[in-house]
């Protein structure tokens, strides 16, 4: 099996334009990917890609390992399994951009579970290779319809250098090979936050609850935008109302880590905890307004986000907390 990840580079060193990200297609599994997209100076713009799980029939499709590259410049990539249709829709092949892709409080949200996030957006950086612990595998339908969602900034906070694209690949093994579990999702927003000029380290802190029996955590991922400072996550049990101590912490709000191997036991009726932590310029704006302070949305110049991803298993129900 190959991987070709082909680096954008300065145009005046490549001689030409920039190159895009390739990924060689599994095998066995499938291929997801965007079209390219200029993304003009001084915007940002988020894009939805709709797509089918390939195949036919009632065999269950399970995946053990996800890769996922996008040219650099992107702020995030995520996937999500297309569940109730309120505004946001789209035939496998479609594509939606900015309108209702760009909504953050859309009511598709709360039930659109979690696939996979990549954040990474450096020249070198822009690639994540996960292999899921043995005996655990993410389950797919033949037809299951699946959004990529890509968020691109080019103005101030952030630079693309080149278009905008994702990659992702999906690799197949047996289902007999699924011991231990399906692997199972979270994506939690904190839709409360207000951060304003002269704020200095103000923290908003909000829980999930959503292990019916016990769960490992064996993956995690914070994000805000540039007014975040640090993002935390800790186990959490709703029977004691207690907080453990916290396992993911970032405070690079452009390329937060992915942590991939973790080991983290919640009980049942547990979930996690996550705080982030602003600072914001007195000399900032986000919404002009509205005082300049930046609340939740996905604009990165002039919101904020406090959303963390979680992976876990076994799979205990979809869990999306808004």
């Amino acid at each position: 099996m190959k991987i070709s990840l082909l680096l954008v580079c300065a145009i005046a060193a490549c001689g030409g334009a920039p190159i895009e990200v390739t990924l060689d297609a599994p095998a066995r599994g499938f291929q997801l990917a965007s079209d390219s997209f200029e993304v003009k100076s001084g915007t940002e713009t988020q894009r939805c890609f709709f797509f089918a799980v390939p195949g036919t029939g009632s065999d269950p499709v399970y995946i053990n390992r996800i890769v996922a590259t996008q040219n650099p410049g992107s702020h995030h990539l995520n996937i999500f399994r297309v569940k109730s249709i309120v505004k946001l829709d789209g035939q496998p092949g479609d594509e939606v951009i900015d309108g209702e892709c760009f909504n953050s409080k859309a009511g598709n949200w709360a039930d659109w579970p979690l696939v996979t996030n990549l954040q990474n957006s450096t020249p070198g950086n822009n690639l994540n290779d996960w292999t899921l612990p043995e005996g655990v595998a993410h389950k797919f339908m033949p037809g299951e319809k699946l959004m990529m969602q890509i968020h691109y900034v080019n103005a101030t906070t952030q630079k693309t250098p080149g278009k905008g694209k994702g990659l992702v690949n999906f690799y197949q093994v047996d289902a007999s090979s699924v011991t231990k579990g399906e692997l199972g999702t979270v994506f939690a927003t904190n839709q409360s936050i207000r951060v304003c000029p002269g704020d200095s380290d103000r923290m908003y802190e909000a829980s999930c609850t959503f292990a019916r029996a016990p769960v490992t955590i064996i993956g995690a991922n914070g994000h805000f935008h540039s007014r975040g400072s640090k993002f935390e996550i800790a186990p959490y049990d709703r029977s004691t109302d207690a907080v453990g101590d916290v396992f993911y912490t970032s405070t690079t709000w452009d390329d937060p880590p992915l942590l991939q191997k973790l080991n983290i036991e919640i009980p049942q009726n547990g979930g996690i905890d996550w705080r982030c932590h602003y600072t914001m310029a007195a000399t900032d704006c986000g919404d002009k307004s509205d005082r300049c302070c930046a609340t939740f949305g996905g604009k990165v110049e002039t919101q904020e986000h406090c959303n963390a991803f979680v992976y876990y298993y076994p799979k205990q129900q979809d869990a999306n907390c808004f």
